[in-house]
């Protein structure tokens, strides 16, 4: 009798150390985010490059001013590195919800651009390309579920 017992027992005990329930097999599939992500990334991308970021704003009024010889001295570098770092901060939270890994890697490299800018690394305009062109042609305007940028 004692061996029925112990028997089944032993089974169930010996589940455990061998990671029952841990398994990865049949573990469901991370959801493709892509659509929301790239929404985001417009957002983003849309207020930043030619919408109504108060850093972008005051970037541009701060560089006129200084074109037209009446900004402070060192308000539009100033600005730039507060226009880029903003840039670049609200887009790594959108790099860090993708779920593809090569949307995440293009906008972690997106904002390690921005950040470059703002410590005054001037990018050539194959690296601007390089850096930009994939996240326009992952997320054209008119993809699915795509917001308006402005």
């Amino acid at each position: 009798m004692r061996r029925w017992v112990v028997t089944p027992a032993v089974m169930v005990l010996g589940l455990f150390p061998a990671g029952c329930g841990t398994s990865s097999v049949g573990a469901p599939e991370p959801v493709d985010n892509t659509g929301q992500v790239c929404s985001d990334f417009r957002l983003v991308f849309g207020r930043y490059s030619d919408g109504e970021s108060p850093e972008r704003l005051a970037y541009v009024q701060a560089v006129e001013a200084d074109y037209k010889g009446n900004g402070e001295p060192g308000a539009a570098g100033a600005a730039k590195v507060a226009y880029f770092r903003a840039w670049a901060r609200d887009l790594r939270p959108v790099a860090g919800r993708a779920s593809n890994p090569e949307l995440k890697a293009a906008l972690n490299r997106a904002a390690d651009a921005l950040d470059g800018a703002a410590d005054g690394r001037a990018l050539t305009a194959a690296e601007l390309n390089n850096t930009w062109q994939p996240l326009l042609d992952t997320c054209p305007e008119s993809s699915p579920g795509a917001s308006p940028t402005r």
